[in-house]
């Protein structure tokens, strides 16, 4: 009879230990999953962030733009209607200048 409580107890230390082997199969593949769940978010997270990033550089360089467009454009027609002036005109501004120093020095 001691012989079978024997047999019995080792027996269910048999068991124990398949279940404990079972158990910590069990619990590496959730911390496995659980890991590639992680690095699956870590992944989709930067991809979205890199994303509205993008979207928001766009965004801000075609809002530049829009503002800048008006600006340069009114440089471009200033700058026709300097090309525009007659030359009669530039002439007349030379001679003006020349002029108003040539006389503020001989009063010297």
């Amino acid at each position: 009879m001691a012989l079978e409580v024997v047999k019995q107890v080792a027996e269910i230390e048999r068991q124990a230990d398949e279940i404990i082997k079972s158990a910590q199969q069990k619990a590496n593949g959730i911390l496995k999953a659980a890991k590639e769940k992680y690095d699956l978010l870590i992944k989709e997270a930067n991809l979205k962030g890199n994303e509205i990033y993008r979207e928001t550089i766009n965004r801000f360089e075609e809002e530049g733009k829009e503002e800048a467009r008006p600006i340069y454009e009114e440089a471009n027609r200033t700058i026709e209607n300097i090309k525009n002036i007659p030359n009669e005109k530039i002439e007349k501004a030379i001679n003006m200048v020349i002029e108003r120093i040539v006389n503020s020095h001989g009063d010297s």
